[in-house]
């Protein structure tokens, strides 16, 4: 197996955005771009221009602009169907939430969770098309591959796992909290840090140093900015002070999409 030195890979730091509200999704681009950096939007390719029980999605105009940017457009299903967990999976989920996020955060945003998936109903197609469809949706529109996938709530089964391989994705990311080994990597589970309104620039900006100090993959997780009553929802002062701060550091890190991370590698 091949150690980090030899792979030639140092820090990298992949900033990601979900689901892509019309208005939070351009609020993302913008912040990104006044600090020139780059992102991966993971868009709901079904939603994408609609509105959906009072969410309006970016619309594809935007989305190929962002892409032209620089920014990597990736696929979060194609109508937000979720995996089918048992009982000891989601167990499982719950646990790590709270060793990450503490028991009431944990609570809170476990609620959010549920009561996103109660937002986006409707007929739901087969994970297997969830998954196809939305590919081809999103390079039919956007004439360019789409090779990363975001699972819908953040918890795959290893079905799903192989129905992302299958449809050709070469990367999927989770929201199991943590960092990424080169040496060790894990591609259709990468690790990741989920932004909340809790999260501060100081908590995010010492991710960074532990990415640094350690020679890891950081991928940050994004919904919604300044959205009242929503926990996963950061701060724009805290984002502006953080991605300040990733600029500051940038002789020390690669600020990169997913495909292109995956491509190094």
């Amino acid at each position: 197996m091949l150690a980090r030195h030899d792979l030639g890979l140092g820090t990298i730091i992949t900033l990601t955005v979900d689901d892509c509200w019309k208005s939070h999704a351009r609020a993302f681009d913008q912040a990104f771009h006044s600090m020139s950096l780059r992102g991966v939007f993971y868009v709901i390719s079904g939603f994408v221009g609609k509105e959906i029980n009072g969410f309006q999605f970016v619309e594809w105009d935007a989305l190929r602009q962002m892409s032209m940017a620089g920014h990597e457009i990736g696929s979060h299903s194609f109508t937000h169907r979720g995996s089918e967990l048992g009982l000891t999976t989601k167990a499982a989920q719950l646990i790590r939430l709270v060793r990450s996020k503490g028991i009431v955060r944990s609570a809170r945003l476990t609620h959010a969770l549920l009561g996103l998936a109660q937002e986006y109903p409707g007929k739901h197609l087969q994970q297997e098309k969830e998954v196809a469809m939305s590919k081809l949706e999103i390079e039919r529109e956007l004439g360019r591959p789409c090779k990363s996938y975001s699972y819908p709530g953040g918890e795959p089964t290893s079905a799903l796992v192989n129905l992302t391989r299958g449809a050709g994705y070469t990367s999927a990311r989770t929201i199991h909290s943590g960092f990424n080994y080169f040496d060790h990597l894990e591609p259709y589970g990468l690790r990741s840090q989920v932004w909340d309104r809790w999260t501060t620039a100081r908590i995010a900006d010492k991710w960074v140093d532990k990415a640094i100090r350690q020679n890891l993959w950081l991928i940050e997780v994004f919904h919604a900015m300044n959205l009242p009553g929503y926990p996963y929802s950061c701060s724009e002062s805290s984002l502006k002070d953080h991605l300040s701060y990733i600029r500051s550091r940038r002789g020390e890190i690669d600020n990169l999409t997913v495909c292109e991370t995956i491509e190094r590698i």
